[in-house]
């Protein structure tokens, strides 16, 4: 449907005719009648009854009519106004939140997130997308994000974000109960075995990549690429793979589970998990649900992560 549709219907009624619809439009009589066609045909019902040999609107067509100059008025307000439809759209819209989150980060920091957006905005969509670190940066930096929560990428530099860090990564590599790798204490010992991760290559949820690849290991002989822990865990409980989980506090509501963890001497690579945010134009003072947000991340006390999940 088009809005120029609309408005020559607004003219009909107006008018009195086709044809003065026509000339008020400065358009082709035919054009008129095309469009009444399309209306009807889009709508599923006439918009006009014969009286005689003329025709006369519906009640349809009147409220149709009705409708169509209002919105043609809020449409010529925004343009002088120099206001976007799609700024007119999202006003009317109800409020989201848009956040990135690390597969690991969701599961530690999604309760609180969603709590607090919450008591702003209770009918509010609260929207948590996944990626890698870059990708989701990318989408923060354009605006197509408000905040972020996932491990800084190495060597990042964020010039144009704020970054506030709120803990450091503490991965150990678990096994389920009954492995037949037995009791290694080294990656050499394991360098053969399968492996569950979260996350592509180059990402923190697949740090035994980096692991292997620091001591001049084979690749890793990854078997399974998930998007969250607690598929790799459930996976891992009932398989003979290995995976890393880079926080306990990821596997306290399976503390009498199958998995266990193996006490491999080499240290795994630690990431610095952080909030990120738009540095202008990005948070609002006061009460703003965004800031209050940021502000809850922020004040999370260390216990935090302990009772989580």
């Amino acid at each position: 449907m088009y809005l120029k549709h609309l408005w020559y219907l607004h003219l009909v009624v107006t008018e009195g005719s086709f044809a003065a619809a026509a000339h008020a439009a400065n358009v082709s009589q035919p054009a008129i009648t095309l469009a009444m066609r399309a209306l009807e045909q889009e709508w599923g019902t006439p918009l006009f009854e014969k009286a005689g040999r003329q025709k006369r609107p519906t009640k349809a067509a009147v409220a149709a009519a009705k409708r169509a100059a209002e919105l043609h008025g809020q449409l010529a307000t925004l343009s002088r106004q120099e206001v976007t439809l799609q700024e007119w759209l999202n006003d009317a819209l109800p409020s989201s939140l848009r956040i990135g989150l690390a597969p690991a980060a969701a599961l530690l920091y999604g309760p609180i997130i969603e709590s607090t957006w919450r008591r702003h905005e209770p009918e509010g969509l609260l929207r948590i997308v996944s990626g890698s670190a870059p990708e989701i940066l990318l989408d923060l930096q354009r605006g197509d994000l408000d905040l972020a929560v996932l491990p800084r990428p190495r060597r990042y530099e964020a010039t144009d974000l704020h970054c506030h860090a709120l803990h450091h990564s503490t991965p150990a590599i678990y096994a389920r109960h009954g492995n037949p790798l037995g009791s290694p204490t080294s990656l050499m010992e394991i360098r053969h075995a399968g492996w569950a991760v979260a996350g592509r290559a180059g990402t923190a949820g697949n740090v035994i990549e980096e692991a292997h690849r620091v001591r001049k290991l084979p690749p890793p002989r990854v078997l399974v690429q998930c998007a969250d822990y607690m598929t790799l865990t459930n996976i891992v409980a009932n398989s003979d793979l290995l995976c890393v989980i880079p926080h306990p506090a990821l596997l306290q509501s399976r503390q009498s589970g199958p998995i266990m963890p193996l006490h491999i001497r080499e240290g795994l690579p630690q990431y610095e998990v952080c909030l990120f945010w738009r540095r202008a134009g990005d948070r609002e003072e006061g009460e703003s649900p965004v800031a209050s947000v940021v502000d809850a991340l922020i004040s999370l006390p260390a216990q935090h992560l302990a009772s989580t999940v």
